[in-house]
């Protein structure tokens, strides 16, 4: 709940430390006097909007600062809002402090734990600490998602389960659909590219290259192409290096074998001279082992008789056939080898297409259960939400009123397969009708009302605020709009700026709000009155004059009236 509130140039009011306590609090005060202004600050305070023109002429900024005692929250609860302010920077644990600062000119400040924190923090916290009810309220509650929320809210654990499931199953069917869309539109680009791969495999399997294939054919060409050439120049340079079995020639082996003889019979008598016989011993080793290898070069052709060169270029001209897959055999051989894996993956694809109607059709019937679960929760909900909040309308002075919930089947949607309205009638010759358009303001003040207080029996919540709940009402209506104002502070901190002394007579705390006339321009105190001064007060607000005896009377008897009914709760 809200424990204190301090205000700093705020429209009319100057300065005001105002201490809030449990139960139900009540603000009132002359016409202009500024009660608005309360609501303005605790508007602020969690996460409104507000415009440069609040603050008070004259003055630098406006300021609101509010100090929430979070000590009376669920643990789980607790934990989540300083979880959220420590997110941002701030500090809180058994209570949070929350600030708002309105500049003349220039950005607005908005503070949580004693830091400087976004705006939407404020409204995180506020929307888990304050019910706001005013004239923006009223616009939200002719909306069909305001609607629905307050159904689902009333059905507790039971909806919310039942919403979890169909939201999960509505989400699956999402998925599936997109995927099955996605494979519809690529189906005959799929087909395309699974024959062409095929036929692409089938191509190169059919010549079957194999790696290098192509370097070792473009050599073996050049060698068949020049054969005679070859063994013609390479027997003769072989024949001159060690001679010829057939024919005889002189030869370089020879010539060395010549030399070595004679340098080594010169050695014998000039030891110097072994250092040449090394070398020329060298020379012919090296000459007889290039002469071995010219040998086996020539002999080598004997290899080759059969193979023709016709069959060769044959087989290069195959290996060219494959050149539309890469530039040479390694680029070949790695392109069957990506293609092989994507048509797998494609052929994989078409299998899963195949069975994704089936996929589909089961995601679809799990959304119609679940959404059908679902809508038959609702039902049960909202004729037993229906029927409470109409028996507490009867008692604000509208017995004829009613409201019913339209649930109709939909497509499905996010928040299941139903249209949920909620409908008004006022009296009985009415037929129930979209209830912004049938209630007026007040009507909508008491449909507001007694909407809180239904939910107030199922789910608590730490602190209502409630501006202009009892416009257009007085009497008896009033009085059981302060009745039921009280019954629900019973477990709410409850906040009600009201211009009926009825609706005053049940607070647990009176503040009023009164306007100076200062020729500094006008300004307003807040006050908290104690029994003397609530009397006054009541008095005033019943008619018109503080100091008449029979109003002071009628005050008194409305707040003792009250009190004995209070202490039957």
């Amino acid at each position: 709940m809200i424990s204190s509130l301090r205000i700093e140039n705020l429209g009319v009011i100057s300065a005001a430390d105002i201490d809030l306590g449990a139960g139900l609090t009540v603000v009132t005060g002359e016409t202009g006097a500024g009660k608005t202004m309360f609501v303005t600050a605790l508007d602020m305070l969690t996460g409104a909007r507000a415009e440069p023109r609040v603050v008070r002429a004259g003055a630098e900024k406006a300021i609101v600062e509010g100090i929430f005692d979070l000590s009376d929250q669920p643990a789980e609860a607790r934990e989540q809002l300083t979880d959220r302010i420590d997110e941002a920077g701030g500090e809180a644990d058994e209570e949070a402090i929350l600030t708002r600062s309105i500049p003349a000119d220039g950005r607005a400040r908005a503070t949580a734990g004693g830091r400087t924190v976004p705006l939407a923090v404020l409204k995180d916290v506020g929307d888990a600490l304050v019910s706001m009810h005013g004239q923006s309220e009223q616009i939200t509650l002719r909306s069909a998602a305001k609607q629905r929320a307050l159904l689902d809210r009333y059905g507790g654990t039971a909806i919310a389960d039942a919403l979890t499931s169909y939201q999960q199953a509505f989400k699956r069917w999402q998925e599936l659909e997109a995927e099955a869309a996605r494979l519809r539109e690529t189906a005959s680009e799929r087909a395309a590219r699974i024959a062409y791969l095929t036929e692409s495999l089938e191509t190169i399997d059919a010549v079957r290259p194999v790696e290098g294939e192509d370097e070792e054919l473009k050599a073996l060409a050049a060698r068949l192409g020049a054969a005679e050439d070859l063994k013609q120049a390479v027997g003769t340079a072989h024949d001159a290096l060690a001679g010829s079995d057939w024919q005889e020639t002189h030869n370089a082996l020879d010539a060395v074998e010549q030399a070595i003889a004679e340098v080594t019979r010169a050695a014998r008598t000039d030891a110097s001279l072994e250092t040449h016989v090394e070398a020329l011993t060298d020379v012919r080793i090296r000459l007889t082992d290039t002469a071995t290898e010219l040998s086996a070069y020539v002999a080598s052709f004997t290899d080759l008789e059969g193979q023709a060169l016709e069959d060769t270029e044959a087989r290069r001209a195959a290996l060219g056939s494959l050149s539309a897959f890469g530039a040479d055999v390694t680029e070949v051989l790695a392109f069957e080898t990506q293609a092989g894996a994507e048509l797998l993956e494609l052929q994989n694809a078409e299998s899963s297409s195949a069975g994704m109607d089936d996929a589909v059709a089961a995601a679809a019937e799990a959304v119609a259960e679940t959404g059908a679960r679902l809508r038959e929760l609702r039902e049960q909900a909202a004729e037993e939400f229906a029927t409470a909040v109409s028996a507490e309308l009867s008692a604000l002075s509208m017995p004829r009123a009613r409201i019913v919930f339209d649930i109709d089947e939909a497509a499905p949607h996010s928040l299941g397969t139903d249209a949920v309205a909620m409908l008004f009638s006022a009296h009985d010759a009415a037929a129930p009708g979209e209830i912004g358009k049938l209630a007026s303001g007040g009507e909508l003040s008491r449909v507001m009302l007694a909407i809180e207080v239904v939910k107030a029996a199922k789910d608590t919540f730490p602190t209502f605020v409630f501006d202009e709940v009892d416009a257009g009402v007085g009497g008896k209506a009033a009085i059981e709009i302060g009745r039921r104002l009280a019954r629900l502070a019973a477990d709410s901190q409850v906040i009600v700026v009201t211009h009926l002394a009825q609706v005053a007579a049940w607070a647990d705390t009176h503040i009023t709000v009164v306007k100076d006339d200062q020729s500094g321009g006008a300004v307003s105190g807040v006050t908290a009155l104690d029994r003397a001064g609530r009397e006054e007060e009541l008095a005033r607000m019943l008619g018109g004059m503080a100091d008449s005896g029979s109003a002071r009377a009628h005050a008194v008897e409305l707040m003792d009236t009250a009190a004995e009914a209070k202490a039957q709760f």
